[in-house]
């Protein structure tokens, strides 16, 4: 596992059972011992703000920002990998999550999608994939049920740490009064 970051994200509960139980087999520390806490997730702004660093203004930006956001529909498509290896499923359409990263990063240009480690940000829910187990296995796993199709209405402040992760703060979509 990285180091103790945040992240803000989109929670997959629809995948919930598959990456859960790849986590667990994976990285079992990674695994959030509430099993309230969705790991299945599409990142929107990561790594975020440390601990210390969110404060209420923090969390109430981010709260304001998603109270403006609607709710969308998405299909996870296919199993895909990047080149270092990282299995994903990629949503469709991507353009709902490239442009909230876009936003975000806009609103906290002091933490760059990734690190600022990519000129292009690729929306897409990791598959965490156990040692020794190859993509014929996710494949087989999945199967007919590609393409899922699932929405977005939800935010969430995850804190991914060994030991710890764990959700910080939600943030539903459309709940601003305009």
């Amino acid at each position: 596992m990285a180091m103790p970051h945040s992240a803000v994200q989109i929670p997959v509960p629809d995948l919930e059972p598959v990456v859960r139980a790849r986590l667990e087999r994976r990285d079992p520390d990674a695994v959030p011992a509430d099993p309230d806490d969705t790991v299945a997730h599409i990142t929107l702004l990561g790594p975020f703000a440390g601990l210390s660093d969110l404060t209420d203004g923090v969390l109430d930006e981010l709260e304001r920002f998603f109270s403006d956001v609607t709710a969308f529909d998405f299909r996870l498509t296919g199993i895909s990998s990047f080149p270092g290896g990282t299995v994903y499923l990629a949503p469709s359409p991507a353009a709902p999550f490239r442009q909230l990263t876009h936003e975000l990063s806009r609103l906290f240009p002091e933490h760059p999608p990734y690190g600022g480690a990519f000129d292009d940000v690729v929306p897409h829910l990791t598959v965490p994939m156990p040692e020794g187990e190859d993509v014929t296995a996710l494949e087989f796993e999945l199967g007919s049920r590609l393409p899922i199709s699932t929405y977005a209405r939800e935010a969430v402040l995850f804190w991914w740490e060994p030991g710890a992760s764990r959700t910080i703060a939600t943030f539903p979509f459309g709940t601003s009064a305009a």
